[in-house]
């Protein structure tokens, strides 16, 4: 993703720790693997570098317990991607895949759209525990993003262009322009304009990726309409631009339940 849209999403559920070796993920069953006292909890992410020289991440549920233990990255900008693609997947149960040990125990894998393995999980007794596990995690997936949403959440600002067009852009909690309207001929045409990306702007099924003419990839919002009502910025791949309507939708949720 390009620029800072990775500060979305990491500001407030990613810690640093201190060096440590290679996560391995078999950690075994865990009594905390419950509805109860997990999957309703915000869990965080933790970047490391192992003994290796190679960064790492883990995602832990609210109670500490390893949940997800990512491959090694060459650099931490690698690892930052690596979790906003487990934002971005972990969520869907149907990106999740269960695999066998050679000692017959079961564990998960979570897989990007290209098959890149984002996370792996600990062992599990039996196929069901791992199947459970599954739900679970992609619960405290789901709250990590939804925290970070409603911890970023955006914020608008009108102005009058040099153009002497009126517009608005968006930004993030940590200050990013995530969005950027028309231009309005009258203030009236931007606050409208404001009020319906509020409306339309969580629901990602109201965003288009286009390809730019430098090849690069951009998103942009529409409203019912199908009017163009605002524009995000350029990612390298569309892939990212994908991404990047994920998190923008979801700081856009977050601003309409702080305003609620």
């Amino acid at each position: 993703m390009s620029r800072n849209s990775l500060a979305l999403v990491l500001a407030l559920v990613v810690a640093p720790v201190l060096p440590a070796c290679a996560v391995d993920g078999t950690q075994g069953d865990s009594a905390a693997h419950t509805e109860e006292d997990v999957s309703l909890k915000v869990g965080k992410f933790e970047t490391f570098v192992g003994q290796d020289g190679q960064h790492y991440f883990h995602f832990l549920a609210a109670n500490g317990e390893k949940v997800l233990a990512s491959e090694g990255y060459a650099t931490l900008e690698g690892a930052q991607e690596g979790i906003a693609s487990v934002i971005f997947y972990g969520t869907s149960t149907t990106r999740y895949e269960l695999r066998t040990t050679k000692s017959g125990e079961s564990y998960f894998v979570l897989e990007a759209s290209n098959g890149e393995v984002l996370g792996v999980s600990e062992t599990y007794a039996s196929k069901s525990n791992a199947e459970r596990g599954i739900i679970i995690v992609a619960r405290i997936v789901k709250g990590a993003a939804t925290a970070a949403a409603h911890a970023t959440a955006a914020k608008f600002q009108l102005f009058k262009g040099l153009d002497s067009a009126y517009y608005f852009h968006v930004r993030a909690g940590n200050g990013e322009i995530v969005l950027q309207s028309e231009g309005y001929s009258a203030r009236g045409g931007a606050v409208n304009g404001e009020n319906s990306v509020r409306t339309n702007g969580a629901d990602t099924k109201n965003y288009s990726v286009l390809e730019a003419a430098d090849g690069q990839f951009y998103f942009v919002l529409k409203a019912r309409n199908g009017q163009i009502i605002a524009r995000g910025e350029t990612y390298s791949s569309k892939s990212n631009a994908e991404r990047g309507i994920i998190i923008v939708a979801r700081v856009l949720a977050g601003s309409v339940a702080s305003a609620s």
